[in-house]
C-alpha cells in the first residue's frame, strides 16, 4: 500500500511539472551583482542637456538603506541596478541640501544590442524608494519633504537604442529628446498624481482610465492609486528604519522625522515587487505581484521599435530632489523568456494541442497561453474556452471539438490516472 501511495504521489506530481512546464525558453539573464554588469546594458537618457543628473549605477548594495534581498535570488544578495533620475549637481556627486532648477528627465536601460522575438516576456523586481515626510496623506513626496515624483517605467517592443523616458500626463507625456517606440507602463513609488498607473502606446501619449479593454482596474479611477483595485493589492507601507537615521544623520533640518509615517494605499513604493511584461502576439500585458494590471493590443499600434526592453525611470516635475542618497529605485534578478507562438486556442501550455495537461495547467492557476477569453485572468470562462476545443491542435484551427469532456470534480482523478495506474495493481491474498 505504501508503494502505491507513493506512486500516485510521484506520478501526481510529475503530472503538475509537466503541466506548469511551458516551452519557454530562457533568452538573457542578470542579477545585477557587478559593476561589470553595464557593460551589457545601453543606458538611454534625455534630455541630452540633463544627462549628468541621470545615473545607473550597478552593483548597487542596498542593504545600506535597510531593504532586504530582492525575491528571485538566492535570498542573501543585496546588490541590484540603481537607476536615480534628475538630483542635484550629478548623479556621480549630487549636492544635497539644495534644490535647483532641473528638467522633466530621466533614463531608460536596455539590454545591448538584442532581439528577443515576437512572443517574450520580461520579468523582474523592483524597489521604489523616496524622500518623505510624515503629513496627513502619510509618506509622500510634497512641499514639505522635497524629495521627487518619480516614475518606475517599463517598456517591451523598444530598439534598445531611444530613451524610453516618460514624465507627467500632459501632452505627448514624453521628456524633450525621448521616444516611445515600444509599448510602456509606468507607475509612482508615492502616488498622488492623480495617473499613478499609466500605459504609454507607442506614440508615448498616455492611455486615459476610460480607454476600454486597457486597464484591469476597470472604472473612471483606474489610473488613481486611490482606486479601490490599487489599494486592494497594495497595502500602505513604511520605510525601513535605518532609511531615518541616513536622513537624521545626512540630511538634518526642521521637517523632523521624515521617514516616518506610511505612504498611501495602492502605490508601488518601499516593497519589492515582481513585474512581468508578456508579448503574446499582438497581446502584451503587464502584471506585479502575479496581478494583471494591463494589457495592450499591439495590432492597433503598427509596427513597434523592436524586440527589446527598457528598464527605467524619471522625474515627472522639473525640481530636481533635495536629498538625493534616499531617492531611487532598485531592479533585481532580471530574466527574459521565449513565450510559444500563438497556438491554437485553449492551449494552455503552447505544446500544441488542447489536452489534460492544459486542465492542470488552468486548475493551478496559470499562467496561461493562447486564452480566449479573460486575457490575464485564470477564471471559469478559461475552462469553459479549454473543455470546448479538447482535442484540438495546432493544425486544426480553434473550431470546437466534439469529444466528451469530465467536469473539473472528475478530471483531476482521471489525469492522475491515465497518466499513472498503466498497470493494475492486485493486493495479495492470504
Amino acid at each position: 500500500m505504501l508503494i502505491k501511495n507513493l506512486r500516485f504521489v510521484v506520478c501526481a506530481l510529475v503530472i503538475s511539472f509537466w503541466a506548469a512546464s511551458a516551452s519557454a525558453v530562457v533568452l538573457y539573464t542578470d542579477d545585477f551583482n557587478s559593476a561589470g554588469d553595464s557593460a551589457n546594458w545601453t543606458i538611454n537618457k534625455a534630455p541630452a542637456t540633463s544627462a549628468a543628473q541621470q545615473g545607473a549605477l550597478f552593483g548597487f548594495d542596498y542593504s545600506a538603506f535597510g531593504i532586504p534581498p530582492a525575491p528571485g535570488g538566492d535570498g542573501t544578495d543585496t546588490h541590484g541596478m540603481r537607476l536615480r533620475a534628475n538630483v542635484p549637481g550629478s548623479d556621480a556627486a549630487p549636492v544635497p541640501g539644495t534644490r535647483p532648477a532641473g528638467t522633466a528627465s530621466g533614463l531608460s536601460v536596455s539590454p545591448t544590442g538584442k532581439n528577443f522575438g515576437t512572443n517574450y516576456q520580461v520579468q523582474f523586481y523592483a524597489w521604489s524608494n523616496f524622500f518623505g515626510a510624515a503629513n496627513a496623506n502619510g509618506l509622500a513626496d510634497n512641499g514639505a519633504s522635497e524629495g521627487g515624483t518619480n516614475n518606475v517605467m517599463v517598456a517591451i517592443g523598444t530598439s534598445g537604442a531611444v530613451p524610453v523616458v516618460v514624465t507627467n500626463t500632459t501632452g505627448s507625456g514624453l521628456a524633450t529628446g525621448a521616444s516611445m517606440d515600444g509599448i510602456g507602463f509606468a507607475t509612482t513609488g508615492d502616488g498622488g498624481l492623480g495617473n499613478d498607473w499609466r500605459v504609454f502606446a507607442k506614440s508615448g501619449t498616455f492611455v486615459p482610465a476610460t480607454t476600454a479593454g486597457v486597464y484591469a482596474a476597470n472604472s473612471a479611477t483606474a489610473t488613481s492609486n486611490a482606486d479601490a483595485f490599487y489599494t486592494a493589492l497594495f497595502p500602505a507601507q513604511s520605510a525601513p528604519s535605518g532609511q531615518q537615521a541616513i536622513a537624521d544623520a545626512d540630511f538634518f533640518d526642521t521637517n523632523g522625522f521624515v521617514m516616518g509615517g506610511m505612504t498611501q494605499a495602492g502605490v508601488f513604493g518601499f516593497a519589492w515587487h515582481k513585474v512581468v511584461l508578456a508579448k503574446n502576439g499582438n497581446s502584451v500585458t503587464w502584471t506585479i505581484d502575479d496581478n494583471l494590471i494591463a494589457t495592450v493590443d499591439a495590432s492597433t499600434l503598427g509596427a513597434l521599435g523592436g524586440n527589446n526592453i527598457a528598464l527605467g525611470v524619471s522625474d515627472v516635475n522639473a525640481t530636481t530632489a533635495k536629498y538625493p542618497s534616499l531617492e531611487f529605485t532598485v531592479f533585481d534578478n532580471l530574466t527574459v523568456s521565449s513565450l510559444a507562438a500563438p497556438g491554437v486556442q485553449g492551449d494552455y501550455n503552447g505544446n500544441g494541442v488542447v489536452d489534460m495537461a492544459d486542465y492542470v495547467l488552468w486548475r493551478n492557476g496559470g499562467p496561461l497561453q493562447n486564452e480566449v477569453n479573460s486575457v490575464g485572468t485564470v477564471d471559469s470562462t478559461d475552462y469553459d474556452a479549454w473543455r470546448a476545443r479538447f482535442g484540438n491542435t495546432s493544425g486544426s484551427g480553434s473550431g470546437l471539438a466534439s469529444a466528451a469532456v469530465p467536469e473539473p470534480s472528475s478530471l483531476l482523478l482521471l489525469v492522475i490516472g491515465a497518466a499513472c495506474c498503466g498497470g493494475r495493481f492486485n493486493r495479495k491474498r492470504s
